[in-house]
């Protein structure tokens, strides 16, 4: 395979774990496809040693990253891929300042041997402190739960264990007050949601090609996405769970905010912040992560802006075979440790049980939609 840097067919599989990654024998850059960079920040796959001082652990100050992040555009002319050709294109790899290439059209990875070394040894950090993060979480998840107790009462925070402990975060309850209205919106688009996903299952209307031809793609820009496609996946969804957990968040949360905001307001707002959420997802997005489906990004807003309007009422929640009732900024703080564990990349469990997910950026891209939505509703009232 040609270098991208070099021109010439110099770059050699190199085995690492289960996976082969390519690497130039002359410049030193490395070649990951979809997924396989993590053998590089998990550890397994050692950067080269000639190749200059590595970056230090600590991030770069902003001046310094967009310095370095101008710099990568300007390298990145003329740099083809050399999977499919298309040109690459630099991005800041999870925010460390350390600038990759990234090709749109196949989703692989082109890693400088100078930034191979500066994330080796930026996540080698991370891997040798993990010991400490976790007593520091536990430390404080015990503080969070005092602060609770302390503020709400030691009934609050008593837990029933479910009998199945799936993997998920759902609410199961309010203790806000019911609106003057019906909430019209909320049943028409939980009505419609049901009806689509129960016409995929029978393969009726040809539902299920329609959720492949409008499935977005993660991290590879909008080429070849669909036109109106970012307004219409949140009604699609790929699997019964992330169905059932959709429907949830938009029956328990969705009144109070539709009642909150009108309801064709609420409309908008419901597919504004799904489209936000997919276009977050379509460009910020992890690369190898699998297209989404469903309604995760439009209920992050809905999430978002029940924040904004009802910090303190109590929601009762499920999360990991157990309810609990905590107030809905514990909840949101709850939902956000979920979407950080859950979201950074497929796996096993998240494949069987959510097979078309949000990237972590659609999620929160979601709900900082919702949220900021709320505000701005609350300055003009």
């Amino acid at each position: 395979m040609n270098c991208p840097y070099c021109r010439i067919p110099s770059m050699d599989a190199v085995a690492s774990g289960e996976v082969e990654v390519d690497r130039c024998r002359t410049c030193g850059a490395a070649w990951f496809d979809p997924g396989e960079i993590r053998e590089l920040t998990q550890g397994r796959l050692p950067a080269e040693e000639d190749a200059g001082p590595a970056a230090a652990p600590s991030p770069p100050a902003k001046d310094e990253k967009g310095a370095t992040l101008r710099l990568a555009w300007g390298e990145a002319r003329g740099l083809p891929c050399p999977r499919c050709g298309e040109p690459l294109r630099p991005v800041d790899f999870q925010l460390t300042g350390v600038p990759v290439f990234r090709c749109g059209g196949c989703g692989g990875m082109l890693v400088s041997r100078r930034s191979a070394n500066a994330l080796s040894a930026r996540f080698k950090f991370q891997r040798d402190h993990a010991q400490l993060y976790e007593s520091l979480g536990a430390s404080m998840a015990e503080e969070v739960r005092g602060r609770m107790n302390r503020r709400l009462g030691p009934d609050v925070g008593e837990v029933r264990f479910g009998q199945i402990p799936l993997p998920v975060l759902v609410p199961l309850a309010d203790g806000a007050s019911p609106g003057a209205r019906p909430p019209l919106v909320v049943y028409g688009i939980l009505f419609l949601t049901v009806a689509l996903y129960l016409l995929s299952r029978i393969g009726a209307g040809d539902v299920a090609g329609l959720q492949g031809r409008l499935a977005l793609p993660s991290g590879t820009g909008f080429s070849g996405v669909p036109k109106f496609a970012l307004l219409l996946v949140p009604f699609l969804h790929g699997g019964v769970v992330p169905l059932g957990v959709g429907c949830l968040f938009l029956f328990v949360l969705g009144d109070n905010v539709e009642d909150r905001l009108g309801r064709v307001p609420f409309l908008l707002f419901y597919l504004f912040c799904g489209a936000v959420a997919g276009a977050a997802h379509v460009v910020s997005g992890t690369a190898g992560m699998p297209a989404a489906l469903g309604s995760a990004g439009a209920v992050a807003g809905v999430l978002g802006a029940y924040l904004v309007f009802f910090p303190d009422v109590p929601i009762e929640m499920y999360g990991m075979g157990r309810v609990v009732t905590v107030p809905a900024y514990l909840f949101a703080c709850a939902w956000a440790v979920a979407v950080f564990l859950w979201g950074w990349g497929p796996g096993p469990l998240s494949n069987l049980l959510n097979p078309a997910p949000y990237s972590l950026a659609g999620h929160l891209g979601g709900f900082a939609a919702g949220a900021l939505g709320a505000v701005l509703c609350r300055t003009v009232e």
